[in-house]
């Protein structure tokens, strides 16, 4: 079975694709969330839900990636978000939710109604504390990873995204970026051209090696950057 971890994150096991059937269990270790539902597809770009449509399901990633996002005011773009196989997405506090989500590639999804967890949280009181445990440890996560997106250098935002998408993808070093620089721009609060940049100055550097959207992390300083335990060399 497929198993969300504590900050909803995970990369589908070595084993082979993750098998999805019809209910909602939360199991024990470190507070997994499994989600089992309807089968859904859509092409890259397509909306999957829309900012301030109505919260009725949740969602886990099968194959491909999800991107959630928003416009400011002025019209600018906000990519809050990536989904990646396996990573849960769409529940929300409130009845609506307060941004989009978009498939950044052809996306298989697991659709669960809402209330289905609902009557999953409300008829068994330890689903429900172990429910409350996951979604208190993705909040946390959530809240680290946009902490350090937001105060880093773009070296430092790029060196940490880089290496927090391998992490979650249970890679070792190597791993494909489905999405596009604009993404990560959107992402990191960057323009696309310093993050573009900032590849040219890891690669120049011995940090990665990149082939078409294939990453391959080279050398462990890169974490370090990530982390804020070493100073970025200009």
């Amino acid at each position: 079975m497929l198993q969300a971890g504590a900050d909803g994150a995970t990369g589908c096991y070595r084993s082979g694709r993750p098998r999805f059937g019809t209910e909602v269990v939360v199991s024990d270790g470190k507070a997994p969330l499994i989600l089992q539902g309807v089968a859904r597809t859509f092409a890259g770009e397509a909306t999957i839900y829309a900012q301030a449509g109505t919260a009725e399901f949740v969602y886990q990633v099968a194959s491909g990636m999800v991107r959630t996002v928003s416009l400011r005011p002025d019209g600018r773009r906000v990519v809050h978000s990536f989904h990646l196989c396996g990573e849960l997405f769409g529940l929300e506090c409130e009845q609506l939710h307060h941004c989009a989500a978009e498939a950044v590639c052809a996306t298989s999804l697991v659709q669960c109604p809402r209330s289905q967890i609902d009557r999953a949280n409300g008829n068994d009181g330890e689903t429900a504390q172990k429910l409350q445990a996951w979604l208190l440890l993705s909040r946390d996560k959530t809240a680290e990873r946009s902490a350090r997106l937001m105060y880093g250098s773009a070296v430092e935002k790029l060196a940490y995204f880089l290496t927090d998408v391998a992490r979650r993808t249970r890679s070792q070093s190597s791993f494909e970026l489905a999405m596009s620089r604009y993404d990560i721009a959107d992402h990191l609060g960057l323009s696309s051209e310093t993050v573009s940049r900032t590849f040219s100055v890891f690669r120049s550097r011995g940090l990665i090696a990149t082939r078409g959207r294939q990453v391959t992390l080279l050398d462990s300083r890169i974490q370090r950057i990530g982390d804020g335990a070493e100073r970025p060399r200009h």
